[in-house]
C-alpha cells in the first residue's frame, strides 16, 4: 500500500534511490531525478547516512592520500559486504 501511494505521488522507493545515489552524487542525474532523490534524502534517514557515507568515501579517495582513514576503509569494506548480500553480480577479475 505505501509502495502505490509513494508512486503515485511521484517518490523513490530506497531502491530506486540506492540504485542512482552513486551518479547523483556524481551530479549525473537528470534535473527531476535529483530532485526525487533530495525529496527522498531528507525524509529518508537510512538513505541519507548511504548517501553520506558514499560521499566520505569519495571524498577520501580523492583527497590522494596513500593510507586511508581506518573509518572510511571500514565503511567501504562494509558497503562491499552489503552488495555482496544483496546479490551484487561479483565483478569480472581479468
Amino acid at each position: 500500500m505505501m509502495e502505490l501511494l509513494r508512486r503515485l505521488r511521484g517518490e523513490m522507493s530506497c531502491g530506486q534511490v540506492l540504485e542512482v545515489l552513486q551518479a547523483h552524487l556524481d551530479g549525473e542525474v537528470d534535473a527531476e531525478t535529483a530532485r526525487k532523490v533530495a525529496q527522498h534524502l531528507d525524509k529518508c534517514q537510512p538513505c541519507d547516512r548511504e548517501a553520506s557515507m558514499y560521499s566520505r568515501i569519495k571524498s577520501g579517495l580523492a583527497s590522494k592520500r596513500r593510507v586511508l582513514d581506518p573509518v572510511i576503509l571500514e565503511q567501504l569494506d562494509s558497503f562491499a559486504d552489503r552488495l555482496v548480500a544483496d546479490g551484487a553480480p561479483p565483478a569480472d577479475v581479468d
